[in-house]
């Protein structure tokens, strides 16, 4: 019969379990006094309070919290990989991405020829209220011209007045002064 040791290799537990079908055959007993064959260290016979079994199933239990946490992280990653794109998801973005760039273009450059336009019609609307402007300041230049004009005549007219003044005023009394000097001193002396 087969009986279990706390330390056996595989090849030796292989070896006593081939002995024991030796010995034993299956077919000798009934059911219930058949030899159970077991692996090494999975099951101890008696109660000895081995070490080695309580590390056993402190492992499995730790196995255990470790497949819990296992299958919940898989749990997070599944439901988070519903939201992964794929390929395909990106290369419709890209797809999109450029019809809109292009779309954009196409407004910007819309909107820059009626900018163009805006200024164009600006442009020749200030050019209107600056030739009107010139307009005005000719007109200005052409009043001071003309103001000019009748300062120089009012001139010219102040300075015939001068002459007329002096030749047909100042030198008849100046030589009426000088006659009635020369009459009184000059003959009142002789």
């Amino acid at each position: 019969m087969l009986t279990l040791r706390k330390s056996v290799s595989l090849t030796e537990w292989w070896k006593d379990c081939a002995k024991a079908m030796e010995e034993d055959s299956v077919m000798d007993y009934p059911i219930s006094n058949t030899t159970r064959v077991f692996p090494p260290l999975i099951f101890d016979v008696g109660n000895k309070g081995d070490h080695q079994m309580e590390q056993l199933t402190k492992r499995v239990e730790q196995l255990e919290k470790n497949t819990q946490q296992i299958q919940t992280d898989v749990a997070v990653l599944t439901a988070r990989s519903e939201h992964f794109s794929t390929k395909a998801d990106i290369e419709k973005v890209r797809a999109e991405q450029g019809a809109m760039r292009v779309e954009i273009m196409g407004e910007l450059g819309a909107l820059e020829q009626r900018i163009d336009k805006k200024f164009e019609r600006m442009e020749e609307k200030s050019e209107l209220k600056f030739d009107k402007i010139d307009a005005r300041f000719a007109r200005i230049d052409e009043k001071f011209e003309r103001v000019d004009q009748r300062f120089n005549q009012l001139e010219e007219k102040i300075s015939a007045f001068n002459n007329s003044l002096t030749w047909k005023i100042m030198l008849p009394t100046c030589l009426l002064v000088l006659a009635w000097f020369v009459q009184n001193i000059v003959l009142k002396m002789s």
